[in-house]
C-alpha cells in the first residue's frame, strides 16, 4: 500500500476534477501542441490518449498502478501522462537529465511497475537506456515501453476506435493521479503526490485570475515533471489554446518558436526571461508577439521584475507563488498595480486559506513575519513513504511551506525567504532575502544570492554572491558594500561579495544551491589561503637529533612533499641531495655544539622554502667564492640560499622555485579541505 496524507478539503469542485472529461473539446482541429517543427492537433491528442490509454490497460495496468514517465517535454510525453492516468495508473514524472543510476533509484524508491521511456539525457547517449534502468529496477520487458518520437507517433500510432473510458471515477479524484519529485537543491528529493483534484483546482483557479487578459497560445519554457510546466500545458490545454513545447531553453531557440507560432503567453522561471531579454533579436521576435508572462520558482527580486515589464514592452508579467505541494498559492492578477505585481506575489488564490504562523500554533497579525501555512483542495497528498512526523501537514490540514512571509494591509503576500536559511551571526538572525533584495538595489547589480558561511568566530558570516550588468568592469565589492550601509545593520553586510558571470541553475531553471554554496565556500577558502602564503604556510616544523640517523627520514619527507606539489622526479632528487647536504654540514662540520636541529618546511606563494637552524658554527655560502662540495651541490639545486637572523641567530633558507604549471592555491585548498 502506498500511503496517502489527504489534507483537509474546505470546497467542492463544481466542475469535473477528471483530466479526461476537462481537456477542451469544442475545436478538434486546432493545434493542441506544437514545438520543434511538429503539431498535434486536438483530435489527434484525444485519439493518442485514449490509444494509449486502452495499450497500458492491456499493458496490465490498472488502478493503482505506478508508471514511471521519463522523456524531454514533447506531445508524446502529454499524451503519455494523460494516458497513464486515465487507464488508472500514477504517473511518477522523471527528471530528463538525471542519470540511469539516480533515475533507478527514484523507481525503487516509489516501487514503480512500469516504465515508459522517451528521449532524454541518457537515450541520447546509449539507446538502450529503456533496457538498462528497467533491468537496474526489475521491471520486465512486457512492461516497458518506447515512446521515443522517432520510434513512434502517439498521436497517430494508434488506429481510430471509439474512445477508451476512463477506469477512474469522480470518486477517485482525491486519489494520487501523479508524483512529483522536489528539486533535492538542499537534501534529498521528496516524492510529492499529487491527486486530479488538486491540479484541476489549480488550472482553474489559474484560468479565473488571467482569463481576460490571456491568449490563445502559450510557450512553456519549463519542464513537464516540473509543476509550474505541467500545470501551465494542462491549464492552456482546458482554455482550448496552443501549447508550445520547445526542445531547450536557449534563447535562440525560444525565440525562434515565439516568431514562428506568433505565440501571445510565455510560463518560465526568472532566469529564462533575463536570458531572453538580452539575446540579439529579442525585440524583433519577441516584443511583437509577448503578451502575458508568468513566472514561478525562485523568481525574481522587485528590481528584475521591473527591469522585465521595461523590456518585454507589450507583456504584463503574472507573479505566482506556490510549491510542488500545493501550487499555485497566491498570485498577482494583470489589473494589479505593477508596484504589486513586482514587490509582492499577489494575494491567495480563491477557494484557499493561508495565514501567517508564529510556529507556536497561532496565528499572526497583518505586517508580522512568519511562516506562510496554508489549507484547501489543492494540497497534495503527502510525501510519499514518509511517516507522519516527516510530512508539512499538520492534523488540522495546515500545509507549512518553510517560507518565512507577511500580509501588506491590502491583503498582498510579501515572502522574506526561507526558515532554513536565516544565518545567525553572533546570535543576530539574519534573512537573506533582506539583503538579497537590498544589493537588488544597487546600481549594475543585476542578480543576487546570500549565504552563510562558518566562521570561527561569529559561527556564520554573512557571504554574497552577484552577477552585474556590464561585465567585471563595473564590479566593484567596496563600492557595493558602500551602498549597503544605508540599507542595512552594519552586521548585516556581508563579509565578501564574489562575481559569476551567471549562477548555477538546476534542471527547473532555479538557482542550484548546492553547486553554488561549494564554489562559494572554494572562494572563501582560497582567501584564506592567499592569507596564509602572504606569511608562508609551515607544513613541517620538525626538530632532529644531531645524528646522522636524523637525515633519512628528513630527507624522505622532502622527497614526499616535492613529488606532491608537483615537481618531476629529476628536480625531486635534486631537492632531496641538497637538503642531505645541508643535514649533513649541519651534523658533521658544525662542531659538537651545534646541539639538535631545527628543520621547517613552508610553502610560499612562489616557491618551496626549507630552513634549518641551530646553535653551531654559522655557515655561509656565497655563490661567487664558495667552493665546498656540499656548497656546490645545494647551489646547483636551490633557487635561492640565504641566511635569515631570528633573535640573533643564523636561519638558513633554501628556496625551490615551484614548477611553471604548479599552482600552490589550487593545492592548498584541495589538499587542506573543502569546507
Amino acid at each position: 500500500m502506498h500511503n496517502e496524507v489527504h489534507p483537509e478539503r474546505t470546497s467542492g469542485m463544481k466542475q469535473s476534477a477528471l483530466f479526461s472529461r476537462r481537456l477542451n473539446r469544442n475545436h478538434p482541429d486546432t493545434p493542441a501542441i506544437v514545438g520543434n517543427g511538429t503539431s498535434c492537433t486536438y483530435a489527434e491528442l484525444y485519439q493518442g490518449i485514449s490509444g494509449l490509454s486502452k495499450k497500458l490497460r492491456e499493458m496490465g495496468v490498472k488502478k493503482g498502478s505506478r508508471v514511471a514517465l521519463w522523456g524531454y517535454n514533447s506531445a508524446n510525453w502529454l499524451i503519455a501522462f494523460f494516458a497513464i492516468v486515465q487507464s488508472g495508473g500514477t504517473a511518477v514524472l522523471l527528471n530528463y537529465s538525471m542519470s540511469t543510476e539516480d533515475a533507478g533509484e527514484l523507481l525503487s524508491m516509489t516501487e514503480a511497475d512500469f516504465l515508459l521511456c522517451g528521449d532524454n539525457a541518457q537515450t541520447k547517449k546509449d539507446p538502450h537506456t529503456l533496457q538498462k534502468l528497467a533491468s537496474l529496477t526489475g521491471i520486465s520487458e512486457s512492461r516497458c515501453l518506447d515512446i521515443r518520437p522517432a520510434v513512434s507517433d502517439l498521436a497517430t500510432a494508434f488506429p481510430d476506435e471509439a474512445e477508451e473510458a476512463d477506469t477512474r471515477t469522480e470518486g477517485d479524484t482525491n486519489d494520487t493521479a501523479l508524483i512529483i519529485f522536489t528539486s533535492g537543491t538542499t537534501s534529498k528529493p521528496k516524492a510529492v503526490q499529487i491527486s486530479q483534484r488538486a491540479l484541476s483546482f489549480d488550472a482553474d483557479a489559474f484560468n479565473k485570475n488571467i482569463s481576460e487578459a490571456a491568449g490563445r497560445s502559450v510557450l512553456v519554457a519549463v519542464p513537464l515533471f516540473h509543476i509550474l510546466g505541467l500545470l501551465m500545458s494542462y491549464a492552456y490545454l482546458c482554455r482550448g489554446a496552443t501549447v508550445c513545447l520547445p526542445t531547450g531553453y536557449k534563447p535562440d531557440a525560444l525565440l525562434k518558436e515565439i516568431s514562428a507560432h506568433r505565440l501571445s503567453d510565455m510560463a518560465a522561471v526568472g532566469a529564462v526571461y533575463l536570458a531572453l531579454a538580452e539575446a540579439k533579436e529579442f525585440e524583433t521576435n519577441a516584443v511583437p508577439h509577448l503578451q502575458l508572462c508568468m513566472i514561478a520558482g525562485g523568481m525574481s527580486t522587485p528590481v528584475q521584475m521591473m527591469r522585465l515589464e521595461l523590456q518585454f514592452a507589450n507583456a504584463t508579467f503574472i507573479n505566482m507563488y506556490g510549491q510542488s505541494e500545493a501550487a499555485p498559492l497566491t498570485m498577482v492578477r494583470p489589473g494589479d498595480m505593477v508596484e504589486k505585481r513586482a514587490q509582492t506575489v499577489g494575494k491567495p488564490v480563491e477557494g484557499l486559506d493561508i495565514r501567517i504562523s508564529d510556529g507556536k500554533g497561532n496565528f499572526l497579525q497583518g505586517g508580522e513575519i512568519g511562516e506562510v501555512v496554508a489549507r484547501g483542495d489543492n494540497l497534495m497528498n503527502g510525501y510519499d513513504k514518509l511517516p507522519p512526523e516527516k510530512q508539512p501537514i499538520d492534523e488540522a490540514g495546515w500545509l507549512h511551506t518553510g517560507d518565512l512571509g507577511y500580509f501588506d494591509p491590502e491583503g498582498f503576500l510579501h515572502l522574506s525567504g526561507r526558515i532554513k536559511d536565516v544565518i545567525i551571526r553572533g546570535g543576530e538572525n539574519i534573512a537573506p532575502s533582506e539583503i538579497e533584495a537590498a544589493l537588488n538595489q544597487v546600481e549594475n547589480v543585476r542578480s543576487a544570492k546570500v549565504m552563510g558561511a562558518p566562521h570561527p568566530i561569529y559561527g556564520e558570516s554573512v557571504e554574497a554572491c552577484v552577477t552585474v550588468t556590464g561585465g567585471s568592469m563595473n564590479f566593484d565589492p567596496e563600492k557595493i558594500k558602500a551602498a549597503l550601509r544605508d540599507k542595512l545593520a552594519r552586521f548585516k553586510i556581508p563579509s565578501h561579495i564574489f562575481l559569476y558571470e551567471r549562477f548555477p541553475l538546476n534542471v527547473n531553471g532555479k538557482i542550484d544551491q548546492k553547486t553554488l554554496r561549494t564554489d562559494l565556500l572554494r572562494r572563501l577558502r582560497a582567501l584564506e589561503v592567499d592569507e596564509e602564503l602572504a606569511g608562508g604556510v609551515t607544513v613541517f616544523d620538525l626538530v632532529v637529533k644531531n645524528s646522522s640517523y636524523a637525515i633519512v627520514p628528513v630527507t624522505g619527507l622532502v622527497d614526499e612533499l616535492a613529488s606532491a606539489v608537483g615537481y618531476n622526479k629529476e628536480r625531486a632528487l635534486s631537492i632531496r641531495l641538497a637538503v642531505e647536504e645541508m643535514l649533513t654540514e649541519r651534523i658533521l662540520d658544525a662542531y659538537s655544539d651545534a646541539g639538535n636541529i631545527r628543520v621547517r618546511i613552508t610553502l610560499m606563494p612562489e616557491w618551496l622554502r626549507i630552513s634549518f637552524s641551530d646553535s653551531g658554527a654559522e655557515y655561509f655560502i656565497d655563490k661567487r667564492r664558495d667552493t665546498s662540495i656540499s656548497a656546490k651541490i645545494i647551489l646547483k639545486a636551490v633557487s635561492d640560499f640565504h641566511t635569515d637572523y631570528v633573535d640573533g641567530e643564523p636561519v638558513y633558507c633554501m628556496d625551490f622555485l615551484y614548477e611553471n604549471e604548479f599552482n600552490i592555491r589550487e593545492f592548498l585548498i584541495k589538499n587542506e579541505g573543502d569546507n
